[in-house]
């Protein structure tokens, strides 16, 4: 069942439920299906090819443990919703495609419809989440949750495109945003890099921010437009950290095997990643190196 609103799952650091602790593992069981002929797996993460993302059919099992081992407390069944979700931190989009009381009796399985794919940029760099949260107000308690969309356990399965490392955080400004930071107002992306690619960075961190219009992103979010423009901007955008970083990394003789730029080499290289120097020496023609990244990322493929 398509859900018309989504409350926010918050960080268990920020506010840690140790009255249902017992509850994080409580989808443990659950599996993803990528293809109709495919096995569920439990795996949390999936690196797929272009030709992947044009077969995903995909399927989440519902095996949660009975909720009498793990409940606890004053929560009940009925207190508490399954609900899966679908994000995609590129577009900053996320939607809850079914919801489920844990009190009713359950299906075996969800599917996620190919319409909402599309919507998520046909499932490239998107993030398929179950999580157990709560329902309705609680009387705020110490270490029990108490707000709509408190969780008390998640699953997320993330399929990610061998060909797109996740280099920079987006953002949105509208023409009055762009004229504040004296930029003209119909600008339709800017990268402003960071620094750092050449070197380990903090899990969830990346190495450059990326303005977008914000009529530009309600396009991408919204029409079938996403799907066709988003791989020709993000070779756009990789190119892009890839020049301004460039005298961080142009005269090193070894890369950091924990670093973005050694991520970005895995992905470029295909079967095997590319080499330091090869890239360097494709760097220094930014028409190569873009048409490198285009072809990695199938550009061409998602204009067809």
């Amino acid at each position: 069942m398509a859900a018309q609103s989504w409350h926010r799952m918050e960080p268990r650091e920020v506010r840690p439920f140790f009255e249902t602790i017992s509850a994080e593992k409580a989808l443990d069981e659950c599996g993803i299906k990528l293809q109709d002929d495919g096995e569920f797996s439990t795996d949390a993460s999936f690196e797929l090819d272009e030709i992947d993302f044009q077969k995903l059919a995909l399927t989440v099992s519902l095996k949660i443990a009975d909720f009498k081992t793990w409940i606890g407390g004053k929560l009940k069944a009925d207190d508490l919703e399954v609900i899966l979700v679908v994000k995609h931190g590129f577009l900053k989009r996320s939607e809850v495609v079914h919801r489920s009381s844990l009190g009713a009796k359950l299906p075996a399985r969800w599917s996620v419809e190919t319409e909402t794919l599309a919507r998520f940029g046909g499932g490239r760099n998107t993030q398929i989440t179950m999580a157990i949260c709560l329902a309705n107000d609680k009387q705020p308690e110490p270490g029990t949750p108490f707000l709509p969309g408190h969780w008390l356990a998640k699953k997320t399965f993330a399929l990610r495109s061998r060909t797109m490392p996740t280099l920079f955080d987006l953002r949105i400004r509208t023409d009055e945003d762009w004229i504040a930071v004296n930029f003209p107002p119909k600008t339709f992306f800017a990268v402003e890099y960071t620094g750092g690619i050449d070197t380990e960075i903090d899990e969830g961190a990346s190495v450059a921010t990326v303005w977008v219009h914000a009529d530009a992103h309600a396009k991408l979010t919204t029409s079938a437009l996403g799907e066709v423009v988003q791989p020709l901007l993000a070779s756009e955008i990789i190119t892009a950290i890839l020049l301004e970083s460039h005298y961080e990394w142009e005269k090193r003789t070894e890369v950091d095997d924990r670093s973005p730029l050694a991520n970005l080499l895995t992905k470029l290289g295909g079967d095997t990643p590319m080499g330091l120097g090869e890239l360097q020496a494709i760097a220094k023609n930014p028409s190569k190196l873009r048409a490198v990244i285009q072809d990695r990322l199938s550009v061409l493929g998602a204009l067809r």
